[in-house]
């Protein structure tokens, strides 16, 4: 079969999505298939910019490919005859960070009609799929709770869980991420300066914009944090990677809502680390359960400071809920035979 992936891409932004349309593709043709990973340009600001891409999308045609699977927006509104959706995420700032202090720009009348074209634009083409499912629970609910739009969950694996391991459960913690505004970083680093424990904190990831790293870098100097805190401000290599995972007390990952469990769950559980995260963010709790394969605590500077300080105070607890990470993993069908035969089935 002749299978086009769809995605988006965001110029000099790199994430989780962006690896499993990658993954994804690779996959495919590693199971006989001839695939194209195609993605379409795409910027959000100023908002106005979103409606061009709505309609060089619309306008895109996708020859002569036999199926289409289609992630994100804007590019599951490419039409095309046979195409199934695994969406990742839709449009954020459109729907539940709308009118917060997330959504990143103003609440004015160029934004609400834009909003109001992409709420629309989803209602009228998402149903041209034959088929839509998505990374999580926390997916589905959202697309039918605002698009009234039914849809099952397929969960997407890691490209080689084979290769994370544990080591030891050192004097850090590590959040592997995006240094964005939901990720969250900065609880990480204000929760530090309120421990006891003088537990460490490694963070790695590239900042979507250089701004981001400004308040934790003025945290770290006001707090004295410079021996607890390293910043990796960039993309880091597999195998550094796969190193702090092994040798990690823990992994710390609490964003705002996630769409998914995120793959910084799913590598930290591979790698036998619990995971540290919040009441509010969302497809984390698919995977993390309190007190079983992780913390669970709200997104509060003094309610991560403790967990931190009784993962570090009590290596045997971190031990134990690390095994029960890697034990949640058994429980679930997470392949890439059964991604790739449903998604071209």
């Amino acid at each position: 079969m002749k299978v086009v992936v769809l995605n988006v891409h965001v110029p000099f932004v790199r994430g989780g999505a962006e690896l499993l349309a990658q993954w994804l593709t690779e996959n495919l043709e590693e199971r006989g298939h001839e695939t194209e990973l195609v993605r379409l340009p795409f910027r959000w600001t100023p908002p106005r910019l979103v409606i061009d891409h709505m309609l060089a999308a619309r306008l895109t045609r996708i020859r002569p490919a036999d199926r289409v699977i289609a992630m994100k927006f804007p590019s599951y509104l490419v039409p095309h005859e046979n195409k199934v959706l695994w969406l990742l995420h839709q449009f954020r700032l459109a729907y539940e960070l709308w009118a917060t202090p997330y959504q990143g720009s103003e609440h004015g009348h160029e934004s609400a009609r834009v909003r109001e074209a992409i709420v629309a634009a989803d209602d009228a083409y998402l149903p041209e799929a034959r088929a839509i499912y998505t990374n999580s629970a926390v997916t589905s609910t959202r697309l039918k709770r605002f698009n009234g739009l039914d849809s099952t969950v397929l969960y997407p694996p890691l490209r080689d869980p084979g290769a994370f391991r544990c080591e030891s459960f050192g004097d850090y913690v590590f959040f592997p991420s995006r240094i964005t505004i939901t990720k969250r970083q900065q609880l990480l680093v204000d929760a530090l300066a309120r421990t006891r424990s003088g537990v460490r904190a490694v963070i790695a990831g590239a900042p979507d914009i250089p701004e981001y790293l400004d308040p934790l870098r003025e945290t770290i100097q006001r707090e004295g944090l410079h021996d607890r805190v390293e910043i990796l401000p960039h993309w880091i290599s597999e195998e550094q990677k796969l190193e702090l995972y092994a040798n990690a007390l823990a992994v710390v990952y609490p964003p705002l809502d996630e769409d998914s469990y995120g793959y910084v769950t799913m590598e930290a559980f591979y790698a036998g680390k619990a995971v540290v995260t919040c009441t509010d963010s969302g497809g984390t709790h698919e995977l993390v359960e309190d007190g079983v394969t992780g913390k669970v605590v709200a997104p509060q500077q003094d309610a991560m400071a403790e967990a931190l300080d009784e993962l570090a105070e009590d290596r045997s607890l971190a031990e134990r809920l690390g095994a029960g990470a890697r034990a949640k993993l058994d429980e679930l069908d997470v392949s890439w035979d059964r991604v790739v035969e449903t998604l071209t089935s």
